[in-house]
This record gives structure tokens, C-alpha cells and sequence, in this order.
């Protein structure tokens, strides 16, 4: 008998595997649809990354020009070298069965000929390893690395996107591609991007800022303006089959790059240099501890013409330390410890900053402007009140001295201000209250940021209406409190303006890549702090402080100038660390220039806002001014005292040349019985009125010679007629010799023999210095 199974048994078995059919179908239906419909977005994406590949195109980033056009910042194309080291392995291993490939073709071909050709062929094949030891020292050569760091790149398992090196300029991108080419092998890339370069090296750099090593903008306006100057990068994409070997044409993709936009500055790369200039020569002289800057712009706009922080850097090598006594301190660390890493970055820190901009200081007597003008809009003083110096002034438990020792009396507001008397003002700071002086710092926007358009400004430190007296003493002529030097030069100029207080701008408009302007700047007016006739008050103040200190001030012969002297001291760090600083407007009467110069802590004898920033900014203003198209006018007295520029009078008749020296007011010396000048001494150089120019009319007489006197200690008046009865001439330096007690300093030609006629540089300084 046969056991067989039952229809009831086999009815189960049919159940069971109809349900274990059901649920399989059942779960890959649901899997199907969970992969096709549900997460169809996620399993897409994988797809893509493993079939698509995106390649970057770089944006090329926007050109930074100055108000004349002048480039300051421009980016170029350079090149990524880059390795593929899945394709580039690929290619290097099929070398080798290219190689077995040829040998079988060999053996099996019973051709004489083509047996030939085929081991003719195979003599120019190059094993893998040949091929790798030969692209490695191509490599090695071209891009100047060692054969280490290339083997490192190369080598990487797996590594679709190794960089080799950045930076590399067309010539050499040009002569890998040639390579790759001559040899047949793919895997090794030249990606081209950009590189950015500033053609005025430093000039401006603490303005202009730079980009990383990405292109990204880190400082100045590069940062500021990082979205509008980057653009939008491009794309392009391709296909890859399942051996990863690139699909043609028709399945790639490309998205343009969107190039960034370009700015044109307010700064003027001229006006700069002659800041920038003058700023060196002063930290060279008063090698100041903290670093010195300066600011030029347009009191009315608040458009910035120049910019400078002492020592800047190249932004073309930002990471290149440029102050020398800071760069010798590194050297002498050991670079693998921590404290040469925290002093780099200090030192990277230091130079990138933009003094005028990110760091605070005490504005000393620059401030009085501020407490002068809101006393007087308040009708808190008139201009006819008197106030006594007295030397000191005693509030609550604190003496407060005047700069001077002597007793400048009675004064009004003018005289007050031309003395820099400091318990005068603290007695207008009284008259004010706490109140009412906080009112004005307020308004005239020194406890908010400017909102100047660069990165990092500060935040000020500023007493409120709950100060002490002694605070209020102290603010009232400009201790205590903590401001930028944007700040202060900004409140100076609604002080001088008609009372606006204008927003600073660095970037007049930003154009694209087609020469549309974008944004056009326009001048932006906060609020009125002051009355018309209270800044004009102001104005005539200020320049009456230049002509009665011509000496100690920014006076300049044949200009209208206003300004005011600082003169701080560092408290915090002891009561002989001092800020010495000068601002100064032009013309007095209808100002369309002003210009803070500032110096921290400088070292030496002088400390004083006019000994150590008042020639700076005459010596900048001299030459701006005639630059911007105004013309020097002067006073009948003046153009007594004014020195002469000696014309060239070669070649023309002696009665010609004789003619043309004596009309400027200088005397003429003929040697020789020629009827034409052939030499004369001096030439190309400016002097005093009533100088001797020789003028020789043959090569065979000799020139005179004569001993320099000693002028030192003496007037200007004495120590020109002393010279001049020597027949030599004298020209003038430093604005001091325009002042009543000016005298002459040692002058390093005393006692040398030099030819007649010859002009000697005489330096004016005073005897007594007129303010802070």
C-alpha cells in the first residue's frame, strides 16, 4: 500500500504556499513602489553621484578700481592641477595589458611583416611603471615640487579629486596637457579658476583688504563686498558609464558662470599716495608704538579720498610679515613652538587691521570742537563770555592742570580754542551739564557705529548722562571717552558742514560685467547735530587757530585752513603714553576737504598733536590741494615772504635771462664776458626773495666755492641774511618758520664747501609749542 497524501493535506500545502507566494509579491510590489514612487528623489540622487559628475566653473570675480579707473584689485586665470587617481590608474594599468596585448599578437601571427610592425610598435610602448616614474618627474619638474609630495597626490586609493598644486600659471597648465597628450594618459587635470592681484602692491591695502586661498574676501572691502565682487559660479555636468569613462557630448551640461560685479572707489590712488607718503616719513621719525593712521575725505559726502594705516602690507603676500622690527622678533622664535604660532597671528592680526577703522583711541583736544560747538548751539555760552585759566582747575577731589604753565588769563571761546586751554573747557563742559554734552556725542554719532561701508568697525566707549563730574571734566576736553578715528573725522565734519552728519563711504558704485551700474551711491544725511550759523561760528574759529599758531598748525601759505590739534593721554597704561593726532579742513570758508592724522604712542622727545601730526598734514595738504584744483591765493603779505621757484635760464641771452631772474625778486650774478648763459647756480629749487642766482656765460671760468656759516638758533629773517651775504641762498622747510618765535635747527651742511649761488635747506622749529 502507497502513503499518499490527502486531498485535505495537500489543500494546505497549496494555502501556505499561496500566502508565502502572496507575501513575497505583496512586499516587492511595495518595495518596487517605495523605490519608484516614495523615495524615488533619494534613489535618483544616489544614481547620480555615482553616474553624474559636476565640475565647478568658476565665476571670475569683480575688479576694484579707483575713482580715476586705476585698478587696485583684478583677477586672472590660473590653474588647479589635479589628479582623477581612479582614471589616472586605469590608464597607467592599461599600459601594461597593451603591452601583453602586442606580444600575443606577435606570437600568434604567422606574417612576417606584420610580426615586424607589431615589435617595431612595441619598443615605443612604456610599461606602467615607466609611464608613472615618467609623468611623476614631469610633474616634479614642471610644478617645482618635491617627487614625495607628487607620489602622495598620486597615489591616493580611490581619490577622484586630489589637488596637486594651485595657483599654476597658463605656460606650465599648457605644457602638462602637451604631456598627458604625448603619453595617452587621462587622469591627471588642469582646472582653470582664478587668482586675484593687487597692481598697486600696498597702497590701500587696509582698505582694499584681500581673499584666501579660496577667493573668498577675509578683510577690507574685498570682505565687505564679498556677495556682489564672488559672482555665481558655474557648473558643468557629465555623464559616466559603469566603468566611470566619460558619455559624449550630448549628455553633458553646462550652467555659465555669472562673473562678479566691479566697484569704483571713492579713493583716489594719487591723494593716497601723498598720504601714505607722508605717514611713513612721520612713523619713520616718531616710530610710534601703536602704528599711526590718516583720513582724507569730503566733509559734505563723507565720500573717502585716501585711507592709511602704518605699517600695511601687500595683499599680494598677506601672510608676508612687513614691519621689520616685528618680522626680526619671529625670526628669532622657535617655529614649531606655540608662542611663535600665537605671535604670527598677532602679527598677521595686527597688519591686516584697519586702524582708522577697527581700533579706539582718546581724541585729547580734537574733541573741544564738539564741546565748542554744542555750548554754543545750546546758547549755553556766547561767543563773548570769558572763562579763566588759572593753569588748574579743581573739580570734587581732582585737579585738572592746563597743558601750559603759564596762565593763559581771560579768555573767550575763540581765544580758548586757539590756547587749547583745558580749564576753560571744562568750565563750558559745566555749563552743558552731563545732560546736555551727552546729548551732542550722541548726535554727532560717536556712540554708534558710522556705518562706513568696511568690515570691523568698533564700537565706541562713551560716558553717559549719569557721569560724574570729574568724568564730565574730563570728557568735556576730550578724555574719557573711546572712539575711532572714523568716528571723530566724521563728527568734525558736521561740525564744519553746516551741521549734517553724513554716513562715510568708501565705494562710489558697483557696475557688472556689462558696464551697468548696479548701485549708484548716494549721500547719506542722518540728521542736522548743529544750525548753519553755529558751524559757520565753527569754521571761522578753527581757522583762526591755524593763523595765530602758524608755527604748531596746518598753516599754508596761500590757503584758508581750519583745524585743531589732540594731544591724549593712555591712561589705562600710564600718564606719559600719549595719542598725538591733527584734523584739518580746507578752503575755511567753504570746506570740501578735511584730513585726521593719528599716532599712537609715539617715542621721542615730541608727543604733542602739533609737533607730531600738524606737519603731516601740511605736508599732505600741500600737495592735495593744488592737485584737487584749488589755487593758492595770498596776502600782499604773504607774497613778500613768498619763496621763488628758480626758472631755467640756460641758453638765453644773459640780458633775457638777467630780465626774467629779477622780475621774481632775486639778484643776478654774471661771471664771464660770453652773451649767453651756459651754466647756473641754482636751478630747479624754490628760495627766498633777495637770493643771488650766478649765471656763468663760459666753460673756462671756475666756479666759486664758500664755506656754509652756522645758522643755528637763528630767526628766519637773520639766519636768510646771513646767507645770503655768503651768496648763497636759502629755501625753507617746515611750516614753523612762519611762526614769531620760529628758529633755525642744526643743519647737517654747516662747514661743507659748496658752489656759489648754491641753495641751503634751512629747518624752522619753536621755541615754545602753542597747544595740544
Amino acid at each position: 500500500m502507497i502513503d499518499r497524501p490527502s486531498e485535505r493535506m495537500r489543500r494546505r500545502v497549496l494555502v501556505w504556499m499561496t500566502a508565502i507566494i502572496a507575501a513575497a509579491v505583496i512586499y516587492t510590489l511595495v518595495c518596487i513602489f517605495k523605490v519608484s514612487v516614495s523615495e524615488s528623489k533619494k534613489w535618483q540622487s544616489l544614481a547620480n553621484s555615482q553616474q553624474l559628475t559636476s565640475t565647478r566653473v568658476s565665476a571670475s570675480r569683480g575688479t576694484i578700481f579707483d575713482t580715476n579707473g586705476q585698478v587696485l584689485a583684478q583677477s586672472a586665470t590660473v590653474y588647479t592641477v589635479y589628479a582623477d587617481c581612479v582614471m589616472l590608474w586605469k590608464h597607467i594599468d592599461a599600459k601594461d595589458e597593451l603591452i601583453e596585448e602586442y606580444n600575443k599578437l606577435i606570437a600568434d601571427e604567422d606574417d612576417a611583416d606584420k610580426r615586424e610592425k607589431y615589435t617595431e610598435k612595441l619598443k615605443t610602448l612604456k610599461t606602467s611603471e615607466e609611464t608613472y616614474d615618467g609623468l611623476v618627474d614631469f610633474l616634479c619638474k614642471t610644478l617645482q615640487l618635491d617627487r614625495g609630495d607628487v607620489t602622495s597626490h598620486l597615489e591616493a586609493e580611490n581619490s577622484r579629486y586630489e589637488i596637486v598644486k594651485k595657483e599654476v600659471d597658463k605656460t606650465e597648465a599648457d605644457k602638462i596637457e602637451d604631456y598627458l597628450s604625448e603619453i595617452d594618459i587621462d587622469g591627471v587635470r588642469c582646472d582653470p579658476t582664478t587668482k586675484r592681484f593687487y597692481p598697486q602692491n600696498s597702497l590701500a591695502a587696509n582698505v582694499i583688504g584681500h581673499t584666501d586661498y579660496d577667493g573668498n574676501g577675509i578683510y577690507g572691502i574685498e570682505a565687505y563686498y564679498d556677495d556682489s565682487l564672488a559672482g555665481i559660479d558655474g557648473r558643468i555636468v557629465t555623464a559616466s558609464d559603469k566603468n566611470g569613462v566619460e558619455i559624449p557630448y550630448k549628455y553633458k551640461q553646462s550652467y555659465d558662470a555669472q562673473n562678479g560685479d566691479s566697484l569704483y572707489l571713492n579713493i583716489d590712488v594719487n591723494i593716497q599716495y601723498y598720504l601714505e607718503k607722508a605717514l611713513a616719513e612721520c612713523v619713520d621719525e616718531n616710530k610710534p608704538a601703536e602704528r599711526a593712521c590718516g583720513i582724507i575725505m569730503d566733509p559734505n559726502t563723507g565720500e573717502i579720498y585716501a585711507m592709511a594705516t602704518n605699517f600695511s602690507y601687500d595683499p599680494n603676500m598677506p601672510a608676508e610679515i612687513s614691519d621689520e622690527t616685528t618680522a626680526r622678533k619671529l625670526a628669532a622664535l622657535d617655529e614649531n613652538s606655540d608662542e611663535y604660532t600665537q605671535a604670527k597671528l598677532n602679527a598677521w592680526s595686527k597688519q591686516w587691521t584697519n586702524k582708522a577703522v577697527s581700533e579706539l583711541y582718546t581724541p585729547g583736544s580734537v574733541f573741544k570742537v564738539v564741546t565748542g560747538s554744542a555750548a554754543l548751539e545750546e546758547k549755553a555760552i556766547t561767543l563773548q563770555d570769558t572763562f579763566y585759566c588759572g593753569t588748574s582747575i579743581h573739580v570734587e577731589d581732582r585737579d585738572f592742570s592746563c597743558w601750559s604753565t603759564t596762565d593763559h588769563g581771560a579768555q573767550d571761546l575763540q581765544h580758548a580754542m586757539t590756547n587749547s586751554c583745558n580749564p576753560v573747557f571744562i568750565q563750558i563742559g559745566q555749563r552743558l551739564g552731563a545732560k546736555g554734552l551727552t546729548k551732542y556725542v550722541r548726535a554727532y554719532g560717536l556712540t554708534e557705529k558710522t556705518g562706513i561701508d568696511l568690515p570691523a568697525e568698533a564700537d565706541s566707549i562713551c560716558f553717559g548722562e549719569d557721569m560724574s563730574l570729574v568724568d564730565l571734566a574730563a570728557c568735556s576736553f576730550g578724555q574719557g571717552n573711546s572712539i575711532t578715528p572714523i568716528q571723530m573725522i566724521t563728527a568734525y565734519s558736521a561740525v564744519i558742514n553746516g551741521g549734517y552728519l553724513v554716513t562715510p563711504q568708501v565705494v562710489d558704485k558697483i557696475v557688472d560685467s556689462n558696464g551697468n551700474v548696479v548701485e549708484d551711491k548716494k549721500t547719506v544725511v542722518k540728521r542736522q547735530v548743529i544750525s548753519s550759523e553755529v558751524s559757520a561760528q565753527m569754521r571761522e574759529i578753527l581757522e583762526n587757530v591755524v593763523n595765530e599758531n602758524t608755527g604748531s598748525n596746518a598753516y599754508i601759505q596761500g590757503y584758508r585752513i581750519g583745524g585743531k590739534s589732540g594731544t591724549s593721554q593712555k591712561m589705562e597704561i600710564g600718564p606719559d603714553v600719549y595719542v598725538s593726532s591733527y584734523c584739518a579742513f580746507a578752503p575755511a570758508d567753504d570746506p570740501e576737504i578735511i584730513m585726521l592724522l593719528m599716532v599712537d604712542d609715539p617715542q621721542g622727545e615730541k608727543f604733542y598733536g602739533s609737533q607730531v601730526a600738524a606737519p603731516v598734514c601740511t605736508k599732505v595738504l600741500s600737495e592735495v590741494l593744488p592737485y584737487m584744483g584749488f589755487l593758492p591765493e595770498y596776502t600782499e603779505e604773504e607774497l613778500a615772504q613768498l619763496e621763488v621757484s628758480v626758472p631755467n635760464v640756460e641758453y638765453q641771452t644773459v640780458s633775457q635771462a638777467q630780465s626774467s631772474i629779477e622780475a621774481l625778486g632775486l639778484e643776478v650774478k654774471i661771471v664771464g664776458d660770453g652773451d649767453t648763459v651756459l651754466r647756473q647756480n641754482p636751478t630747479g629749487v624754490t628760495v627766498e626773495r633777495g637770493g643771488t642766482i650766478v649765471l656763468y656765460t663760459d666753460e673756462t671760468t671756475p666756479e666759486g666755492t664758500v664755506s656754509v656759516p652756522s645758522v643755528e638758533g637763528l630767526s628766519k629773517e637773520y639766519a636768510k641774511q646771513l646767507l645770503q651775504s655768503y651768496g648763497l641762498n636759502m629755501t625753507v622747510e617746515g611750516s614753523a618758520a612762519h611762526a614769531e618765535n620760529a628758529y633755525a635747527v642744526a643743519n647737517e651742511t654747516t662747514g661743507m664747501t659748496v658752489t656759489e649761488g648754491t641753495a641751503i635747506t634751512v629747518t624752522f622749529s619753536e621755541s615754545n609749542v602753542g597747544s595740544w
